[in-house]
Parts: structure tokens; C-alpha cells; sequence
């Protein structure tokens, strides 16, 4: 069903017809959820709350940025829930929520894990008012958000050591990887760290139907843990840029190794080819025919040779 209207009357929940939420909300806490954001139910509970057209379009048009906005009596409020449906994919789920007195109206594409959880909440008696149920729909969700970035920590600690311990042939793969992590952590944060402005803003009571007594000290934690989930993104951020920094430091020292090496070998050579050079200008005064002279400079070629490369040895260029 792409709408159901979950009503509380006399301690229960019970399911409505979408059309009557204007009537119900009256009396009781209503909660109006829609899983088609072009299907008509959103239009007509629009009509009937008179919700503003900027946020209806809104949430039709999707993609936006996390943001509360107030109208002249109800709020519009935009977060994201985060999913990983693989240990390597991080899908990221738009959630438009209307606030008006006694009714609630979410938003958004498909199933949401975190509403079903608020959901069976919301039916077992344990939300009594719209305030505490949007509480428990941004709770739930800011909450998922620790399980994901646990997955983000296990992925970074993996690359990590493939990076530092990989073959330098294949490390080329692990780096690959490491940069889509840092795309995901960066796209993450674009879409948590506006949230503490809704966060600040609900604490602020800036919402006339969460100004009850008590109700702050429960937006303030929502806070808390948004500005905790930031701190970790940010820490992971900065590890997955340290780690890269590593690999390309150690790629450099691998390559000058290489370098010295080569520069050791090129430099035995070098002598070789000196004194072949000499002997092979042709000089009148040589007697070429000589076998003593052909051996004194093979042993003289060799014996510099292997002392030159005993030298480098000694040294650790070799």
C-alpha cells in the first residue's frame, strides 16, 4: 500500500483510511505514512492539513538537502536514513516528515527498516504523543547510523592492512578501494553533518508542539549522538587520508631502494666499462696478441668489480 494512517485511540493503534486523517487527528495522535511520493495520497493529505506547496514539492521532487523549515502551522523536516544492504555499499534513503498538530506525515521511496522498528513502538503504547513519535523516527535513524559506520571502521582496518601489507604488484587494487571508501565517507558526512541543525533546532523547541516539559532533554540526546556519528566520520576521514599518505610514502622509499640498487649496478659497470673503453681505442704501443696482459685485465676488471660491489654491500646500497 503506498499510504496507511496509523491512529491511537484508547491505548491502541489502530489502521485508517488516509482520507480520514483530518478528521481523527483532531482527538488522537495520528501517523500518516506514505511509501509512493507521487502517489495521490500525498495531494490529498496535503489538502486536507493545507501543508505548503514548496514542501509538498519537496518532497516529491526528492534529492534535497537535510533542513527543517517552518510554515505558518506545521514543519517540514528532511534527513536521510543510511542502509548497507552489502558490507561494501552504503545506500543512502531520503525521509520527508510533515509535523502538524496531533499528525505526523512521512514521506519516502520503498521500505524503511527504521520505520518498521518506530512502527511496532508506535503500536505497543510507547509513544504517546506526536512529539515522542518524531523523536523516535529521527532516534531510530540517527541510531542505524553507528551500525553502519561500525561496517565503515571494519573496512577501513581491512584496506589498511592490504595497503600496508600487500604485494606493491597488487596494492594498486587496495588503493582503489580506499579512495571509494573516502567518496563514501565524504557522502556520508554531506548528509549527517546538516542534521544537527534540525537537531539544534528541535532542542531549541523552535517546534510549538515539542515544547512540553521534558521533551528537550530527548532532542538534546538526538543531538548528542549526531555531533558523536560527525566526530567519527571525521576521525575515519583523517585515518583513510593518513593511510593513503602512508602507501605513497612507502611507494617513495620502495622506489628509492629501486634507485640505489640500480645506481650500484650501473656504477660496477661503470668501471667495466672504462677500462674496456681503454683497451679498445686501438693503441699502436699495446701488444694486443699478449695473453698476460689479456688475463691482468680480466683479473684487474674483476677484482675491481667485486670490490666495488663489496663496498656498496658494506654500505647497504647493495
Amino acid at each position: 500500500m503506498p499510504a496507511r494512517l496509523l491512529v491511537k485511540q484508547q491505548g491502541t493503534v489502530a489502521d485508517q483510511p488516509p482520507d480520514q486523517l483530518s478528521e481523527l487527528r483532531g482527538e488522537h495522535p495520528c501517523w500518516l505514512d506514505i511509501s509512493d511520493p507521487k502517489s495521490e495520497e500525498l495531494k490529498l493529505a496535503a489538502d486536507e492539513l493545507t501543508l505548503h506547496p514548496l514542501a509538498v514539492e519537496d518532497a516529491t521532487h526528492r534529492h534535497q538537502r537535510p533542513k527543517i523549515d517552518e510554515y505558518d502551522d506545521h514543519y517540514f523536516i528532511v534527513v536521510y536514513a543510511l542502509e548497507e544492504p552489502s558490507p561494501d555499499v552504503v545506500r543512502q534513503r531520503e525521509l520527508s516528515i510533515f509535523v502538524k498538530h496531533n499528525a505526523i506525515v512521512t514521506v519516502h521511496e520503498g521500505s524503511l527498516d527504521a520505520l518498521q522498528v518506530v512502527e511496532r513502538r508506535f503500536r505497543e503504547g510507547k509513544l504517546a504523543t506526536t512529539g515522542l513519535l518524531l523523536h523516535s523516527i529521527l532516534d531510530t535513524i540517527v541510531d542505524s547510523y553507528f551500525d553502519v559506520l561500525d561496517g565503515l571502521g571494519d573496512r577501513v582496518e581491512l584496506i589498511e592492512a592490504m595497503v600496508i601489507d600487500a604485494d606493491p604488484h597488487s596494492s594498486h587494487t587496495s588503493i582503489r578501494e580506499l579512495f571509494q571508501l573516502k567518496r563514501d565517507l565524504l557522502a556520508i558526512r554531506k548528509v549527517i553533518a546538516p542534521e544537527r541543525d534540525v537537531a539544534a533546532a528541535l532542542v531549541r523547541g523552535d517546534i510549538e508542539e515539542l515544547r512540553e516539559t521534558g521533551r528537550r532533554a530527548y532532542f538534546q540526546d538526538l543531538y548528542d549522538h549526531i555531533v558523536r556519528v560527525t566526530d567519527e566520520v571525521d576521525t575515519f576521514r583523517d585515518l583513510v587520508s593518513n593511510v593513503v599518505d602512508a602507501h605513497l610514502a612507502a611507494q617513495s622509499n620502495r622506489l628509492n631502494e629501486v634507485m640505489k640498487v640500480l645506481t650500484s649496478v650501473a656504477t660496477v659497470l661503470l668501471i667495466l666499462g672504462v677500462i674496456t673503453g681503454f683497451f679498445g681505442q686501438n693503441w699502436k704501443f699495446i701488444n694486443y696478441d699478449d695473453p698476460v696482459l689479456f688475463w691482468g685485465t680480466m683479473v684487474t676488471m674483476l677484482v675491481l668489480s667485486a670490490g666495488t660491489a663489496l663496498f656498496f654491500r658494506r654500505r647497504g646500497w647493495l
